[in-house]
């Protein structure tokens, strides 16, 4: 909720300027580090690590193209008119964490 409040106040403050804000709310990634870290948490609970993404809606975790597939259309010109707003891209998880 603090996001979505700051990056509408900052949007709404620097819009006058030709400046506008996003942000992006990445789910669950794949990285090296990601990946080790999903790893240890199965191990730690004693669960395959496919039972970490199971609940992803769309079926897997997400890789980086993912996230740069969205920056890219929000930083070109199909998207000048968006501002103040939070994207949360994660394969439709986020209703079933919170």
């Amino acid at each position: 909720a603090a996001l979505n409040a700051y990056t509408k106040s900052v949007a709404s403050e620097v819009a006058p300027h030709g400046v506008r804000v996003l942000a992006i709310s990445p789910g669950n990634v794949t990285s090296p580090g990601a990946d080790k870290l999903r790893q240890d948490l199965a191990k730690g609970l004693s669960l395959d690590p496919a039972a970490l993404t199971s609940g992803v809606p769309l079926g897997r975790v997400g890789v980086p193209s993912d996230i740069a597939e969205m920056v890219g259309f929000l930083v070109s010109e199909r998207a000048a008119w968006i501002t103040g707003s939070n994207f949360l891209i994660d394969g439709g998880e986020a209703p079933f964490v919170f």
